[in-house]
């Protein structure tokens, strides 16, 4: 799936974050996302809800491949986001069941859990697992939504890097089975050289793009501490514009 996005204007009380912006998006390959990189402030989780249908264009269009909208879209972002009072498997059901009835969604949400690891979490409360659990079963509930695009804006920041790692190494493979768009927010050049099929960096508030390019790196390039990737980091933040003082 790609993303066609013309002409589009969109600001917050008088400031034009984008305008008149156009641009071809698309995914890398071997399921790896199209990351937004960009300080605070650039617009760029602005724009992944405008792609994913969260917020509304002022002016402009925004066409996916086969048709106007994308459909179902679901999102991953920086909290967890369960509901208190459900068990970890119902909180993955819950939105399944308009469309596949409660049995096949608590069929559906088991097995999403089992790809993430944490079958034996599944009739915990959120309350009871720890944060990158809860992100884990944030990442399956994503998934497990059966949608064409993954909009993901920010959801491993809070996390310390081995753990951030693991779960970036988790939703590679799980795309590797659903080979779904994914499209990634981080202000962090290592976590968008580490999944990144192609990198795009906005620049200040109505500049657009100012950095594009797919990222053809092997695993052991990408890794944290490569030469490679340090290399390809100091490009990457050269391109990126300061952020707000």
């Amino acid at each position: 799936m790609n993303i066609s996005v013309s002409g589009l204007s969109f600001g917050y009380t008088g400031l034009p974050l984008f305008d008149r912006f156009s641009a071809e998006l698309s995914g890398g390959g071997d399921g790896r996302p199209l990351v937004i990189l960009g300080p605070s402030g650039c617009g760029k989780t602005t724009l992944l809800k405008l792609l994913g249908g969260l917020l509304k264009p002022q002016a402009g269009r925004i066409r996916f491949s086969g048709g106007e909208t994308p459909g179902k879209t679901a999102f991953m972002f920086q909290e967890s986001r369960l509901l208190p009072w459900l068990t970890v498997v119902d909180n993955i059901a819950l939105p399944l069941e308009k469309d596949f009835g409660k049995n096949e969604a608590k069929a559906r949400a088991r097995h999403f859990l089992s790809l993430v690891f944490l079958d034996e979490k599944k009739d915990a409360y959120p309350g009871e697992i720890s944060g990158g659990q809860a992100q884990r079963v944030s990442l399956a509930r994503a998934f497990a939504w059966p949608a064409g695009a993954l909009f993901m804006d920010e959801p491993f920041q809070s996390l310390d890097i081995p753990l951030r790692i693991r779960l970036m190494d988790l939703c590679l493979s799980l795309n590797g089975r659903e080979n779904r768009l994914l499209v990634a927010v981080t202000h962090d050049p290592r976590e968008a050289l580490y999944m990144g099929g192609r990198i795009i960096i906005l620049g200040r508030p109505g500049e657009g793009i100012v950095f594009d390019k797919e990222i053809d790196l092997c695993p052991e390039d990408r890794a944290y501490g490569s030469a490679a990737a340090a290399e390809m980091e100091r490009v990457l933040i050269r391109h990126m514009p300061p952020g707000p003082e």
